[in-house]
Order: structure tokens, then C-alpha cells, then sequence
């Protein structure tokens, strides 16, 4: 019941948030990590509460779950470690941590959403498998925006993706330790997970 709760009231919040930040940029905030990693967050949820009501958690949903824990965690740790000292000499990282849809998206969902998945919704154990299954939607998103930012199709849309601002090596180190640290935040989440179910 208490997974169901804290699920009920991420949906409320991610509804919020999207609607602040989809509607409010007609669209264009789609191509920010933090947007599709909440509307991950926003459907995984959704999937969990019907799931539970109905009294059983499918193992996809579960997995789907897990994607969307790591995929918020990320975000989290990468506003509170990069974009707010990013933001910090410009007088910004107010605006970064709470205004409009931050506070929704940045930190109230994915501190919900890590609680929720490894404290609280239990389910079936995961494997070491799983950790690069997690790890994925990260990956995908840093080799598609990057491969996008070399084209010029788009530009950004955070600063460690301005491929042409910055040394090519950069690029590299900014690539290999968010990727990284997503398949670490995996592994931490799977063993904590693992040692309340």
C-alpha cells in the first residue's frame, strides 16, 4: 500500500511537471534528458499502481520501473553535481533546482522515484543483466544527441554536449562518466533493492 501511495502521488507530480514543461515549450523541452526520463517515470509509475491494484507486478513492469529509477537518479545527481555549479557563477541555479517544473522533475520525482523502487515496491530480484538493461536509456540518449550535436541538427541541449565548444577528449570524459555513473547508480540500486525485498 505504501508503494501504491508514493506511485499515486510521483503520477500527480509528474503530471504536473510534463504539463509545466511540454505545454509551456509547446513540445521543444522533449528533447532534454529530464523530460523523457520523468515521462519514463510518469508511465512507470502509471504501470506499477494498476499492476498492484490488480495484485500482481509483471516483471517487465518491474523492469520498466527500474529503467525509470536510474534514468531520475541520473538526473538528480546530474543537476546537483554539473548544471548547478554550472549555474552557480551566473546567479541561475535557483531557477535549475525549483522553478517551474524543476522542483517536479530535478527533485522531488526522482528522490520518490529511487525511494519507491528500492525501499518499497519489492518484486521479483534482479540480476547483474538487468544493471546494463537500466544503463541503456542512457546510453542511448548520450549516442543519438551526440551523434545529432556532430550534424548540427541540434545544439546541446546541455553544455557537456556542445561537441563543437569544447575538446573532443571532453566530449569523451563527459561521455564515459555519465554513461558510467548511470550503469553505477544501477548497480547501487540493485543491491539496495535487493536487501529490502
Amino acid at each position: 500500500m505504501a508503494a501504491i501511495a508514493v506511485n499515486s502521488i510521483i503520477i500527480i507530480l509528474e503530471l504536473i511537471g510534463c504539463c509545466i514543461s511540454i505545454i509551456g515549450t509547446r513540445g521543444s523541452s522533449l528533447i532534454y534528458y529530464t523530460v523523457l526520463s520523468n515521462l519514463l517515470g510518469l508511465v512507470s509509475s502509471c504501470c506499477y499502481v494498476v499492476s498492484a491494484l490488480r495484485g500482481e507486478i509483471p516483471r517487465w513492469v518491474t523492469m520498466l520501473r527500474y529503467c525509470s529509477a536510474v534514468c531520475l537518479t541520473v538526473t538528480f545527481l546530474v543537476v546537483i553535481f554539473v548544471l548547478v555549479p554550472m549555474a552557480l557563477p551566473y546567479g541561475t541555479a535557483g531557477d535549475i533546482l525549483y522553478k517551474g517544473a524543476q522542483i517536479y522533475h530535478h527533485i522531488l520525482c526522482p528522490i520518490l522515484t529511487f525511494v519507491s523502487f528500492v525501499f518499497l515496491e519489492g518484486g521479483e530480484k534482479l540480476s547483474a543483466v538487468h544493471i546494463l538493461i537500466a544503463a541503456a536509456p542512457t546510453l542511448a540518449y548520450a549516442v543519438v544527441t551526440i551523434i545529432l550535436n556532430l550534424l548540427k541538427v541540434i545544439h546541446g541541449p546541455y553544455p557537456f554536449l556542445h561537441v563543437y565548444e569544447q575538446p573532443w577528449f571532453m566530449s569523451v570524459i563527459w561521455f564515459t562518466v555519465i554513461v558510467g555513473s548511470s550503469a553505477g547508480i544501477a548497480a547501487v540500486c540493485r543491491v539496495l533493492r535487493d536487501k529490502f525485498i
